[in-house]
């Protein structure tokens, strides 16, 4: 198995089918195969071979596709590097992941100035690469090789790095296509970046069911209605930031959204009133839960359940298992609370060179996700909050994550974040922070909501309105970490809301 063979049979099926749109200019899946096989004979001749890694530290662009399939090509595997690390960071991750290359761009070039033992080759220097027009067999690799190491954010150390195989994301790119039943006539649009381990997935089963890619370098609400308009795109899936921002711009009661069939959002709680937004324009739109160390496949909503099941993260996927489990791995009751395990041929081989990690993140044969969630008795999951978000106060568990999403439906309320902070008689208590973008709101319409739906352990005892976005990681995930750290002294000064 090699994901490479994937693009050389829509190479041979669909010849002069759009594959991929970047910046106005159209590839088809034959120009794909050409080019990547060119590519691959470059790198060969830089001394690149099967087993080799190669870092990616780029914007989106043709060329972080084309070096993928041409690294796949050789044997080789691709280590995407997030966009946002500091020099510092990508020095780690390069040198951990022993990368003997690294392409990176004009833009990005800064962060790469303090890598040792690895040649550094601008992108915008790469056409010598492509130039001779040789061409190589691809190489044999089995689902166990890897074809990325993809690393955390490192929220809570070093990044680590997830070894996915060929074998792990093929699964859950089929998976994928076929929750979603993506065909050739697809078109989705990816413009989030394919650093982060989402928009990986999202190209790879657009890559995998034949579909084309309508590619962008930047979240830009404007070029995605253009996209749903006159390129006809049928599938856009983001984190529920990037759906709030379509449903709150001007043309979302007016645009022509008729081709625009699959929606999927995940990456954080999706608010009610977002689900019923989009689902009010007659699109379904699913949720899913996953995570880098799944290759970003887990579970998903079916389509059909779509309005049956509003805030499910659905079932899993084909050939994948879920299970809820206490602090000692044993399964818990239906309805229950409990930590998301997650079993299946897309779960990573391990960790990249951390072999204690690995055997934490995998004991049992289960995939730890961190996460929290329930099962109802159809074995629909509910995902909570992730595990080390949750505080207790009194002694009982409160999930920040279940007053967002309340919080999320006050007017005037932009962004918003719970966190947990000292208090001297319950141990912790949650602190709301909320971006309003010059809104006003008062601490009565945040404990108004609050006091209808939750038990009085659950209400917030601070409120901070900031007027700064909050801060998120390149998925858009809000670091809750960061929050912490800065109100860690909050209630020394604030004045409670109750």
């Amino acid at each position: 198995m090699n994901l490479a063979r994937i693009g050389e049979f829509w190479a041979r099926w669909r010849p002069e089918e759009l594959s991929i749109k970047y910046a106005g200019v159209e590839t088809t899946w034959r120009e794909l195969d050409v080019r990547t096989s060119h590519l691959a004979a470059g790198l060969a001749g830089r001394g690149i071979a099967k087993g080799d890694r190669i870092g990616l530290l780029l914007t989106n662009c043709m060329e972080w596709i084309e070096l993928t399939i041409a690294a796949w090509k050789l044997g080789a595997l691709i280590v995407p590097i997030n966009t946002r690390f500091t020099p510092a960071e990508v020095k780690f991750v390069t040198a951990n992941a022993g990368a003997k290359l690294l392409f990176t761009n004009d833009g990005l070039a800064d962060s790469a100035k303090t890598v040792e033992g690895c040649e550094v080759i601008r992108v915008e220097h790469i056409a010598p690469l492509y130039a001779d027009g040789s061409t190589i067999l691809t190489a044999d690799t089995v689902p166990d090789d890897a074809a990325f190491i993809c690393y955390t954010s490192g929220t809570t150390g070093d990044p680590k790095g997830a070894v996915l195989t060929h074998g792990s994301f093929n699964a859950g790119s089929q998976s994928w296509a076929q929750a979603l039943d993506l065909w050739p006539g697809d078109k989705l649009q990816l413009p989030f970046p394919l650093a982060f381990t989402g928009g990986l997935a999202l190209w790879l089963y657009t890559y995998w069911s034949g579909a084309s890619l309508l590619l962008d370098n930047e979240v830009n609400i404007d070029r995605i209605y253009d996209n749903f308009e006159k390129e006809r795109a049928t599938g856009f899936m983001a984190v529920p930031t990037i759906f709030q921002m379509i449903v709150d711009h001007p043309r979302w009661k007016t645009a022509d959204l008729s081709a625009w069939k699959k929606a999927c959002s995940g990456g954080a709680v999706v608010p009610p009133s977002l689900l019923k937004a989009v689902q009010a324009r007659d699109i379904p739109m699913l949720q899913m839960f996953s995570l880098t160390e799944s290759s970003a496949a887990g579970t998903v909503l079916p389509s059909h359940d779509a309005f049956r099941k509003v805030g499910s993260a659905g079932i899993p996927i084909n050939h994948g298992s879920l299970k809820i489990a206490d602090d000692d791995d044993n399964e818990i009751a239906t309805g229950e609370v409990g930590e998301i395990l997650l079993r299946g041929p897309q779960v990573m081989k391990g960790y990249w060179n951390n072999p204690e990690a690995t055997a934490a993140a995998l004991r049992g044969g289960w995939l730890h996700t961190g996460d929290l969630g329930y099962v109802d008795d159809e074995g629909y999951l509910y995902v909570v909050d992730r595990k080390k978000d949750m505080l207790i106060s009194g002694g009982l568990n409160v999930y920040p994550a279940e007053l967002e999403r309340l919080i999320a439906n006050v007017p005037g309320v932009v962004e918003v974040a719970v966190v947990g902070v000292p208090d001297d008689h319950w141990g912790e208590t949650p602190l709301v922070i909320v971006f309003t973008n010059g809104a006003k709101i008062e601490a009565s319409d945040i404990l108004d909501v609050c006091r209808d739906n939750l038990a009085d352990f659950k209400l917030p005892r601070y409120l901070h309105v900031t007027q700064t976005p909050l801060p998120r990681n390149m998925s858009g995930k809000i670091l809750k970490r960061e929050l912490k750290i800065q109100f860690a002294d909050f209630p020394k000064t604030a004045r409670a809301i109750r």
